[in-house]
This record gives C-alpha cells, sequence and structure tokens, in this order.
C-alpha cells in the first residue's frame, strides 16, 4: 500500500514538472509573441510615414553660390568693342544663308546685370583677343546660341550642372535643336534678374511653349497671375523646375509624383486661407483608393506609368479650372465625363460616391462619418476585447496549473 502511494506521488511529481515546463514554455513563447508584434506594429508605423514623407525628387527652385567676380584687366575693354559693335544694322552673313546680328546696344547692355557688375565682352566671347577675329567655326545662328551656352557654363558651373539634368538638356543632346539654352531663357546682352517678377517667367516660356501658355493664361492659376498679378499662383518653373526642368514626356515618374507638387501649395494652410481653399486635399486624396494605391506604385515602381488617377487627371494641368467654373472638369454637371476617362462604364450617378476632398463629418457625408465613427470604435474595441481575452486566458492557464503545482507539492509532504 505504501509503495503504491509512493508511486502515485511520484507521478504527480512528474506531472506536475511537466505542467510546470509547460507553463514556463507557454510564458515564453507568450512574450516572444507579444514582442514580435510590438515589433510588426512599429514597423509598419515607420514605414507608413516613410511612405508618405515628401519625396525630394519633387522639382524645386535651385539655391545657387554667387558667381565670379568680374576680371580687373582683359585684353580687349567694353569701349573698344563697341567702337564696331554699336554701329547700327551690323550683320554677319552665315553659310546656310541666315545673317547673325551683331550690334549691341551700349545703355542696354550697361543696365544688364553682367553691365552693372561691370563684367567685360571677353568674358564672355573667350575666344576674342583682339581684331580681326578668328572665323567663325559655325553654320547656323542656333549653332553660335548653343556654343556660347558653354561661355555661361564657364562663370555658372553649377547651374550648368543642374541643367544638365533637366529635359532641355537632354533633348538637346539627342540632336534637338531648337531645345532651350542659356540665351533662350535670359537673353545675350540685356540679361536681367528674373526676381519676384513670376509673370515675365510664363512669358519667357511662352517663347518656345506658345500653344501650352495659351491654355495655361485661361485656367485659374493662369489667369490670376496674367490679369491679377497675384504672386502668390504657381507659375512654370513652381512646377517644371528652372535649371533641371521636368515633365511627363522625358519621365514617367513625373507623374506620380506630380501629386506632391500640388501639395506643395494645396497643404500650405496660410496660403490656402488667401483663397478660402479646403488644405485635407492631399491627405484626403492618399486617404481614397486612387491616393492608396498610386503611395504603394510610387514606392515600388516609381520609373513606370500608372493608371490609377493624379491630381492633374482629374483637374487637368495647364488648363486647371476653379470647380465653380461651368468648365471646370470637376464641376457636378462635367464630372461623370471626367469619370468616363478611366471608367468608361460609369453611369450618372457614379461620381456620387466622391466626397469632394472633405473629410467627412456630421454635417457633410453623414452617414460615411457615421460608419467611420463606429469602426473607429468597433475594431479597436474587438481587437483590444480579444487581446485582453487572450492575456487573461493564458494568465489564468499559467495560475492553474501552477495550483496543481503546489497542491502536488503538498500531497507529497509527510
Amino acid at each position: 500500500m505504501t509503495s503504491f502511494a509512493h508511486l502515485q506521488h511520484f507521478n504527480i511529481n512528474i506531472t506536475s514538472n511537466k505542467m510546470i515546463g509547460n507553463s514556463k514554455f507557454l510564458a515564453l513563447k507568450f512574450n516572444r509573441l507579444l514582442i514580435i508584434s510590438i515589433a510588426f506594429i512599429l514597423v509598419i508605423i515607420l514605414l507608413f510615414f516613410l511612405q508618405f514623407n515628401p519625396s525630394s525628387a519633387t522639382p524645386i527652385l535651385q539655391t545657387l553660390p554667387p558667381t565670379p567676380e568680374p576680371m580687373l584687366a582683359v585684353e580687349m575693354g567694353d569701349d573698344e568693342c563697341l567702337e564696331c559693335h554699336q554701329t547700327p544694322d551690323m550683320i554677319l552673313p552665315l553659310s546656310n544663308g541666315e545673317q547673325l546680328y551683331l550690334t549691341v546696344n551700349p545703355d542696354q547692355y550697361a543696365f544688364s546685370i553682367h553691365g552693372r557688375e561691370g563684367y567685360a565682352c571677353v568674358q564672355c566671347h573667350t575666344d576674342i583677343t583682339g581684331f580681326p577675329h578668328p572665323e567663325v567655326d559655325f553654320e547656323t545662328a542656333r549653332e553660335f546660341s548653343i556654343q556660347m551656352a558653354e561661355s555661361c557654363a564657364n562663370c555658372h558651373p553649377q547651374e550648368n550642372e543642374i541643367y544638365l539634368e533637366g529635359d532641355h538638356a537632354k533633348t538637346l543632346q539627342e540632336g534637338e535643336e531648337n531645345s532651350a539654352v542659356c540665351s533662350d531663357c535670359h537673353g545675350s546682352h540685356q540679361i536681367t534678374e528674373f526676381g519676384n517678377t513670376r509673370y515675365q517667367v510664363a512669358k519667357m516660356c511662352q517663347q518656345c511653349h506658345s500653344e501650352i501658355y495659351d491654355v495655361y493664361r485661361d485656367s485659374v492659376h493662369g489667369a490670376a497671375l496674367i490679369e491679377e498679378y497675384d504672386s502668390f499662383v504657381p507659375t512654370c518653373v513652381d512646377c517644371h523646375s528652372n535649371h533641371s526642368n521636368a515633365g511627363p514626356e522625358e519621365r514617367p515618374e513625373f507623374h506620380l509624383g506630380s501629386i506632391r507638387i500640388c501639395a506643395d501649395c494645396h497643404t500650405d494652410d496660410d496660403l490656402m486661407n488667401i483663397y478660402d481653399i479646403n488644405t485635407d486635399v492631399f491627405d484626403t486624396y492618399l486617404a481614397d483608393f486612387h491616393g492608396t494605391t498610386v503611395a504603394i506604385f510610387e514606392r515600388t515602381s516609381p520609373d513606370q506609368p500608372t493608371n490609377k488617377a493624379v491630381c492633374i487627371d482629374c483637374h487637368g494641368a495647364h488648363d486647371i479650372r476653379s470647380p465653380d467654373d461651368v468648365q471646370s472638369s470637376v464641376i457636378k454637371q462635367n464630372l461623370i465625363t471626367t469619370c468616363q476617362r478611366c471608367h468608361p462604364e460609369a453611369t450618372i450617378n457614379f461620381p456620387d460616391s466622391w466626397l469632394h476632398h472633405y473629410t467627412p463629418d456630421i454635417e457633410q457625408n453623414r452617414i460615411v462619418f457615421l460608419v467611420n465613427l463606429f469602426y473607429k470604435i468597433f475594431v479597436p474595441g474587438m481587437v483590444g476585447g480579444a487581446l485582453l481575452f487572450i492575456l487573461t486566458y493564458v494568465w489564468r492557464d499559467i495560475k492553474d496549473k501552477r495550483n496543481i503545482v503546489s497542491v502536488g507539492g503538498e500531497n507529497e509532504s509527510p
């Protein structure tokens, strides 16, 4: 009988030891699972903030260092040059039949940034050291303009490096001689600062992009700039940059990144308050299907075109109009036509699902607001309740197993 009792105690001890081992294993496993879950959540939060952080690829205006000082001693002074070159209608015939105009207006040059700062003619015309001048090594006037752009790089090397990254330089290298070089935007002997004259920037771009300028002029941005001289609205270089200019034709990633260009202004509270415009546009766009998909696509395949709508697909690019304008692509009566560009089978009530860039509240989109509120409470409650249930279950299970071990230990005592 005594042997049987000892055998029972022995079996209980073995069982208790197993239970203790199992409880320790479960506790260790639970701790590891908890740590992994917390780490996973932190990684997701980090990726979220990284994903929607404005990209540095967005075109910006470059801040550059000052240019070199004028030369104090040159081989030929400006007065020597102007003895001939202020002669009216001074013409150089070229081999292709064109004529290169060589007359320089002394007053115009003196008023230019180079003239005011004292830069000499030969600092740009570096091949001129005296008279007679060397034979010309170009056949067309355009070829001469392209050659002279190389002289600009001598004093403006950083601007030149940035220019070489832009679409103008790339198309020029591909053989498009009409692609803009320095003098096309800045002029030659009459170079002045652009300063804050944003209207002048748009007129400069018009020289080559006249058809786009005509469209831009009638847009909400262009009309405010050209007719009202509003200095806060975007002009060409705000979207396409200046020296490192970019566009969707040469860079597929420009289309994807255009939402950040729009966001630079439309998420600025101080700027948008001037026009009484809602600043939730960026966040509400990223919260819907289009924005979420584009954000993911931008991270995974930024150099590939996407058929998901970005700002310009709905609102237009150069032809953006106020949403109250009868010609606007997003006004109520025109919205279905805009949607059908991507959704050809969309019916008349299809646009009603769009929230118009407003965050739902109790006054606007009440049903959507209440559903969102329900899920904001329900989902955390369900997840929190499930986690609480699991924790209490594990705690109770460990406690029960410890009680069994304790009872087993008491049974062993004489």
